[in-house]
């Protein structure tokens, strides 16, 4: 408390709730352990008094479990009570910005240091909207999923909830900038990294593959502030986009085209919605790459189909140009000005995928062609990493995208027209580059 009031802490809240929560955890398993605690009447010995020894043991065993499980009971509600205190302050402090908010002119003149774009505190637009909304939506997501984990006995299922609330509370901290948000199933979600403004000039829109799901999509939006930050003017910004529902089991689930097929139309729009608030925020000489990883470059593939609205397509480790594109007389004339790269690391598994589908596709099974052999499409480099090992084999699928390697480099030039290094000019050193080089170019696998 201080001489204007009171002054609330909702992330104090959180601690002593967990806190709470903790304790009742510790609580319960001793209440549990004590009520499986049945001791037979021999067990006091082979006499008369056994049975009243028996008796007492029994209805103190029982009367300390009450006691506990009440102890469990208070507990719970202390931390869902604060658990839900927290959740109110946040919404009502949500609820009072967007009030204010609603005051102001809809296009307010851009200060000095305080831009006008997304993500700017005199930004008004629909965007700007949503982020509020988005903020609130995942405040109560958060009270969800703290309630549901303390319910939770699944070894990976807990590992999965712990990763949704590290995640909800990191938006929340640090202010993030959700346009896409629903916690249901695996979960839905879109975020913007940096600023769309006067003055930015690169946008990238990355879409994920197989296994996304709302627990480990910090990942991704990891791989967003690494290419924003590598900007030192500032002019780049990243929207990192897994607002659908993707296959969760790369070989039951990836060969199928369904699931880029509900996302398409939906990457399609939305992509739409973004060049909107590009050209009312920054102007419209601004370049929008899509970037498409594994099962994420067939969606982006299949986007194109129903005229996605960008400059450059990006395939990274990708399954295919999309379902049904086998040339570039496969997609509309609007996409005839687009820019396309391609890169895919040495013996990745992803190969097989690539353009192997003839004769399938009618059951729904396949992505169409391979994106490094499309025709006008710039094959790159994945080379090496930030270690200097060569990127190669399984692991390879998701190293490409971690920042330092010669991969996530050739990422930001693209994006931003840079010097690309074109594929074929990695230098092998050792016997085992040698042979995967090897394997590789000579058309084992590809």
């Amino acid at each position: 408390m201080t001489a204007a009031g009171y002054r609330v802490a909702p992330a104090r809240l959180d601690t002593v709730a967990g806190e709470f929560g903790s304790r009742a955890g510790s609580l319960e398993t001793a209440q549990k352990a004590v009520a499986g605690e049945k001791v037979p009447a021999t067990a006091f010995g082979q006499v008369e008094e056994a049975k009243a020894a028996a008796k007492t043991f029994e209805k103190t065993m029982t009367e300390l479990g009450s006691k506990l499980e009440s102890g469990v009971s208070r507990l719970r509600t202390l931390q869902n009570g604060l658990t839900a205190s927290a959740a109110g302050y946040r919404r009502t402090d949500a609820q009072i910005a967007a009030m204010y908010r609603a005051l102001m002119p809809e296009d307010p003149l851009p200060k000095a240091g305080n831009p006008a774009g997304i993500g700017g505190s005199a930004d008004t637009g629909a965007w700007a909207q949503a982020i509020a909304a988005n903020r609130t939506k995942v405040t109560d997501a958060l009270t969800a999923e703290r309630s549901r984990l303390a319910s939770l006995t699944d070894a990976d299922e807990i590992k999965r909830s712990q990763a949704r609330i590290s995640l909800y509370e990191d938006i929340l901290a640090n202010n993030r900038q959700i346009l896409k948000f629903d916690p249901s199933g695996n979960g839905r979600i879109a975020e913007l990294v940096g600023h769309i403004e006067p003055g930015t000039r690169n946008v990238g829109l990355f879409v994920p593959g197989v296994n996304t799901q709302m627990s480990n999509f910090d990942a991704y939006a990891g791989l967003g502030r690494s290419l924003v930050a590598a900007d030192p003017t500032g002019r780049t910004a990243m929207v990192v986009w897994a607002d659908g529902v993707f296959p969760q089991n790369p070989v039951a689930q990836g060969p199928s085209a369904s699931y880029a097929e509900a996302m398409a139309p939906d990457l399609k729009n939305f992509t739409d919605d973004l060049r909107g608030e590009i050209a009312s925020h920054a102007g419209s000489d601004v370049t929008l790459t899509a970037i498409g990883h594994s099962y994420g470059g067939a969606t982006v593939g299949l986007a194109e189909t129903h005229g996605l609205d960008v400059d450059r397509v990006l395939h990274v480790e990708s399954a295919g140009m999309g379902h049904g594109v086998w040339s570039p007389a496969d997609l509309p004339a609007s996409q005839a000005g687009v820019q396309r790269y391609s890169m895919t690391a040495p013996l990745d598994p992803i190969e097989v995928a690539q353009g192997n589908a003839w004769g399938l596709e009618w059951t729904g099974i396949g992505h169409g062609a391979d994106p490094d052999t499309f025709p006008g499409v710039t094959d790159l480099e994945t080379g090496r990493s930030a270690s200097g090992d060569q990127l190669w084999g399984l692991s390879s699928h998701s190293d490409v995208l971690k920042p330092g390697s010669e991969s996530w480099t050739n990422i930001y030039r693209v994006m931003t027209a840079g010097p690309v290094t074109l594929d074929g000019t990695f230098r092998p050193d050792g016997i085992l580059e040698h042979g995967v080089e090897f394997l590789n170019d000579g058309g084992v696998l590809r």
